[in-house]
């Protein structure tokens, strides 16, 4: 089950986190400005983060199986006409946007099948394995994407990613426990209940801080690399070196946050913060002093600014009782996903008018500012 879910994950962050790898050849072919271009590249995640709360809906309601076979078969659809849209970047915009809305099931189906399938003392690796494969999709996009455009041109990248979707999001329906809730609350007192949970709403404002810091890096590092003197090469393999460190902090923070039972989740996310914050600083200052500082700064930045995601999952997912599980979950990758979609153009205003170090130290100031938010969570009911 593990290994399909982070397979599916990995097939739907392909597309979300791969496009930027063709950028280029998407401008060329569609005749793109750089606003049209970003309107492309942020489409998926536009649809995934409007749609997320009726995923979460769906998979409470239909259970996983039903609700990933349709979401699933929407995304792989979706993408089908972006490979099919020609010359036309309206349709190429609505297919991606059809995919994001499809495959917005895809995240809450897998949270929810590893939060029954694995004990508390386990979850939180589960997760981060899971969540390793969210820069996995990118790592693996961002080879194979400008091969196919090579062979092929844009349109085989994404006929591949629509392929990809149904098979591996098809074999994860096939695997997980059905998962199906059956009491079916009202929409409005269930999402009050959410919302209500003890802490939800500052674990919400955690995960926004925290998911602007991981934005700047994830699209920022290596302009801030070049801006500063770095080559090509070590720009790419600094930014290659942060997508292999997320994989690995998934994993390391998932594993930290189980000890004691699953009880360490609030402190683990506290240190993410801390880690991400010294990292922040260090990366702004190492800039200054080539490639021997720039990469183990960007490393243990990385490391801390990436490492989250499967906590807070797990930490939404535990704060409500288990039949608002996956509308929990739904809520604070609403919140993820809206503002990893927004925050881009004013991050990029930032650097240009304030300069990357005043950019740099931003992040990092916003991600204490997250940990001591944190700080002050109590610690959610561990479901067993």
């Amino acid at each position: 089950m593990l290994a399909s879910a982070a397979a599916a994950q990995a097939s739907v962050s392909f597309v979300n986190f791969g496009l930027p790898s063709i950028g280029p050849d998407l401008r060329r072919h569609y005749g793109l400005s750089l606003p049209g271009l970003g309107a492309v590249l942020t489409a998926t995640l536009f649809g995934s983060g409007l749609a997320l709360i009726l995923a979460g809906i769906a998979v409470d309601r239909l259970g996983h199986r039903r609700a990933t076979l349709g979401g699933s078969a929407l995304g792989a659809t979706g993408l089908a006409i972006a490979a099919a849209a020609g010359s036309s970047t309206a349709v190429l915009i609505v297919g991606l946007l059809v995919s994001g809305i499809g495959t917005s099931v895809i995240p809450i189906a897998g949270t929810g099948a590893l939060f029954r399938a694995f004990p508390a003392d386990r979850r939180g690796w589960a997760l981060g394995v899971r969540q390793m494969a969210v820069p996995l999709g990118g790592t693996i996009a961002a080879v194979a994407m400008p091969a196919l455009v090579h062979v092929a041109g844009v349109w085989l990248a994404f006929a591949v990613a629509s392929i990809g979707v149904a098979v591996a999001c098809g074999v994860f329906a096939l695997v997980a426990e059905d998962g199906r809730t059956p009491g079916r609350p009202r929409v409005e007192r269930a999402f009050r209940s959410v919302l209500g949970a003890p802490g939800m709403i500052r674990l919400l404002v955690v995960a926004s801080l925290y998911i602007v810091v991981l934005t700047a890096i994830l699209s920022y590092t290596v302009p801030s690399a070049r801006a500063a003197g770095l080559s090509s090469f070590w720009a790419g393999f600094t930014f290659f070196a942060v997508n292999i460190t997320a994989m690995i902090s998934r994993l390391v923070w998932g594993r930290v946050a189980d000890r004691h039972g699953g009880s360490r989740r609030v402190r683990t996310l506290v240190e993410t913060g801390v880690v991400g914050a010294i990292g922040g600083i260090l990366f702004a200052l190492a800039l200054h002093g080539g490639p021997a500082l720039v990469v183990p700064a960007a490393v243990l930045f990385g490391f801390g600014a990436l490492g989250w995601n499967a906590l807070l999952y797990v930490a939404a997912g535990e704060r409500t009782v288990p039949e608002l599980a996956g509308r929990s979950v739904a809520t604070a990758a609403t919140v993820v996903f809206l503002i990893s979609a927004i925050a881009t153009p004013p991050l990029g205003a930032l650097a240009d008018r304030a300069g990357w170090d005043v950019f740099w130290v931003t992040a990092a100031a916003l991600s204490a500012l997250g940990a001591l938010v944190a700080r002050r969570l109590t610690p959610g009911r561990v479901a067993a």
